[in-house]
């Protein structure tokens, strides 16, 4: 039996630049969200993500769940961001 050392694997972001052709059709950005963030979730994540987002619990999309649950994370850790978006701690 060998021990196996858990060891970062970075990858390099892929670019959001504006593209063109059929490539650029696929990829679709809100002028409200331009920025795309992507992030690994475990299974028990990922299942409760399809019981909450599909059947009649479905009120709100996997994406519209991760940018709330950011968006609260940044409003209680970060006070540029909470000012930033009219939250301003005094």
């Amino acid at each position: 039996m060998t021990m196996e050392t858990a060891a970062p694997n970075p990858q390099p972001a892929k670019p959001v630049g504006t593209a063109s052709g059929p490539a650029a059709s696929k990829t679709h950005r809100s002028e409200k969200y331009p920025v795309a963030f992507h992030y690994s979730i475990s299974i028990p994540m990922n299942e409760s993500l399809r019981r909450l987002t599909s059947g009649p619990a479905g009120l709100l999309r996997e994406v519209d769940i991760g940018r709330l649950a950011l968006h609260s994370y940044l409003l209680a850790n970060d006070p540029h961001y909470a000012r930033a978006m009219g939250h301003g701690r005094g």
